[in-house]
């Protein structure tokens, strides 16, 4: 683990999936849908393995894996992905009342907010409430960088939107393409436990460990 100095930390950069709501459930679904057409499936525990990284990317590792993938198919893929995905979180509330909680209670202190998710800007959109999105003062989503994670540059164009030097920036996550990321960009890093990441080794690369969101309202 690595020391925080909490008063050098100006910004929050916050992952969605897995951190903030957990729609592993909803992704998982939508992901064997588009591969259902090709007549393969993946596990949970296979899809985990790719946390963090955009959707689109994980059905595309499957498909090549398979070697049934065909590029010209990519946008057709995309749009049936987001409209099944949207179709299975409709009228379903996945934002959790302790993120909420957490989210307010940290505003209040000043810090400033920035997520920097591997969903698209219309997945993102639909899974977080409108009066969460208004807390956070720039989201960026993997439409709008070039290398998703676990490159830095989500957590970097983040840092560059909120105007916030990368050193004074903490990224809360759950997996490796978080950790890695944040470590790239030179950013500290808190790990959120949950239910798919709990063999997850950070091998001494984050500050400390969370069980719940809440409980950085205590660190920071």
């Amino acid at each position: 683990m690595n020391p925080l100095d909490k008063s050098n930390i100006k910004a929050i950069i916050f992952d969605l999936d897995g951190t903030l709501i957990d729609s592993s459930e909803i992704y998982f679904k939508a992901i064997n849908h588009i591969l259902s057409k090709f007549s393969i499936s993946c596990t949970m525990e296979e899809m985990m393995v790719h946390c963090g990284a955009p959707a689109e990317d994980i059905y595309i590792y499957f498909l090549k894996e398979q070697g049934v993938y065909d590029p010209s198919r990519k946008e057709e893929l995309k749009k049936e992905f987001d409209e099944k995905f949207r179709e299975l979180l409709k009228d379903k509330d996945i934002f959790p009342e302790d993120s909420k909680k957490a989210l307010i209670k940290l505003k209040k202190k000043g810090y400033t907010f920035a997520m920097g998710t591997g969903a698209t800007r219309i997945s993102t959109v639909s899974m977080v409430p409108k009066d969460i999105l208004l807390l956070f003062d720039a989201v960026v989503t993997c439409d709008d960088v070039t290398n998703p994670k676990p490159d830095p540059e989500t957590f970097l164009k983040a840092s560059e939107d909120i105007m916030t030097p990368p050193t004074k920036c903490i990224v809360i996550g759950d997996g490796r393409h978080d950790l890695i990321a944040a470590k790239e960009a030179g950013m500290g890093f808190i790990l959120l436990r949950n239910d798919h990441n709990r063999d997850f080794d950070p091998d001494g690369c984050c500050i400390c460990e969370i069980n719940r969101m809440i409980d950085l309202t205590n660190i920071l």
